[in-house]
């Protein structure tokens, strides 16, 4: 067996690992009614937990996953709002299109969602309240996610696939696969698409920047700050 094959060997287990945490965590929480909203946001913990467990134990350092610090303060601040726009632009798109192609989502599937979203219903002008989901909206959404998906699952795949043509693709597309099957329990399969290609957007921009995360990570807690601080503006009722 050549160092390759051994390195491909080592990135399938990784994701075999890491993947089967991921969604086995999840159903398991979603089970359990009073977890049933948090159970997306605590899976990713679990599974990033579990994700750098293994990059640890294989000897792979932060630079590989994209988390390097940036050569230029200003160039981050630029990729940053590059990310930030081209992500809400694509997202909008992405929904509009997604909904249009798959039709409106059934009505368990609506029920799901308000039920999902209904977690951000003391937000409205309680400062306790929204200081807490900020906080969530960046370690989670921002860090958590962007580490595990665009970060750590990115390089696997790509690992994996090293000599096929378009493997950067092929892997940012793999990630994108899954990031959108995290979205698809609350927000159907258009909802499964959207996402998907937010995601895939998403590793395209990382490429963009040198393989670097920090954009995007600023870039998505940045963009979940927008959606909270509206809603926490918003009249009671």
């Amino acid at each position: 067996m050549t160092a390759t094959d051994g390195s491909k060997r080592a990135a399938a287990a990784d994701i075999i690992l890491i993947v089967a945490v991921l969604i086995a965590s999840k159903e398991l929480l979603l089970q359990i009614d009073r977890l049933w909203t948090f159970a997306g946001p605590m899976s990713l913990v679990l599974t990033l937990g579990v994700a750098l467990w293994r990059l640890r134990a294989r000897g792979i350092g932060w630079p590989a996953i994209g988390l390097s610090r940036p050569q230029s303060w200003g160039r981050l601040v630029a990729f940053t709002l590059l990310a930030l726009v081209v992500t809400i632009v694509a997202g909008e798109i992405a929904r509009m299109a997604a909904d249009a192609w798959i039709g409106q989502p059934d009505a368990t599937t609506q029920d799901l969602d308000a039920r999902y979203q209904g977690r951000f219903s003391g937000v409205s002008g309680n400062l306790l309240q929204f200081a807490l989901w900020l906080a969530l909206a960046w370690i989670v959404g921002g860090f958590t996610e962007e580490v595990l998906f665009r970060g750590v699952l990115f390089s696997r795949l790509q690992s994996l696939l090293f000599g096929l043509p378009l493997s950067a693709l092929l892997a940012g597309t793999g990630q994108a696969i899954l990031f959108g099957q995290q979205h698809y329990y609350y927000q159907g399969a258009a909802g499964w698409v959207a996402t998907s290609i937010i995601a895939l957007v998403s590793s395209l921009l990382f490429l963009l920047f040198h393989r670097n995360l920090w954009p995007l990570i600023l870039s998505h807690g940045l963009s979940n700050s927008i959606g909270l601080t509206m809603l926490f503006l918003r009249a009671p009722g």
